[in-house]
């Protein structure tokens, strides 16, 4: 399944539940992205069309929780790069319905620190700002014993809410029934995973 520019734009505002009197500076959070060449592939340059596959369309997705969560577009594709292919196989397993939450290997929690010092910090430290945690890991961390070897403060995003939400954008804003939405969101999860 492709999407055209218009239809990221609007999947992605029914995500956000943005305002029409809020559109155009949500289409220039947007752009920002694909000044930044995010993400890669995306860009084809000025006056070409663009056609974006579900991996497109998540990591945008991503780019702007990042947003929301308080991240700045600059750090957050820095960091998204680093760890795309997990986070897309992470999500191909979720829309697999590969989900046993007593499965330890089952990770379906993004944590992202919000530190707006990590720029006095080591780059090779970033790489722990993000990670991918399991139910189980979750569950240590929200313990009694409050296990924070993530070190507060963070944000977690379900990868299953998060493909809800773009799947629900998805259904409000293309033509193509639900079922063939779902079927070709699968043949994708299939090939990434």
């Amino acid at each position: 399944m492709e999407f055209t520019y218009t239809e990221i734009l609007d999947i992605l505002s029914a995500k956000h539940n943005i305002i029409s009197s809020k559109m155009t500076a949500f289409r220039g959070r947007l752009q920002h992205f694909q000044r930044l060449g995010f993400p890669a592939g995306a860009n084809t340059g000025k006056g070409h069309g663009v056609a974006y596959s579900w991996r497109e369309l998540f990591l945008i997705g991503l780019a702007l929780d990042c947003l929301e969560i308080g991240s700045t577009p600059d750090r957050s594709v820095t960091e998204i790069i680093k760890f795309e292919d997990v986070f897309l196989s992470a999500v191909a397993s979720v829309a697999l319905g590969h989900q046993d939450e007593d499965d330890a290997e089952f990770k379906c929690f993004l944590i992202v620190e919000l530190s707006n010092l990590m720029s006095l910090k080591k780059e090779g430290d970033w790489s722990q700002i993000v990670n991918l945690l399991s139910h189980q890991d979750l569950m240590k961390i929200l313990s009694s014993d409050g296990v924070d070897a993530h070190r507060s403060p963070y944000a977690l995003i379900d990868l299953r809410q998060f493909l809800a939400a773009i799947l629900n954008g998805v259904f409000a804003c293309v033509m193509d029934t639900k079922e063939t939405v779902v079927g070709d969101l699968k043949t994708w999860a299939a090939r990434q995973a």
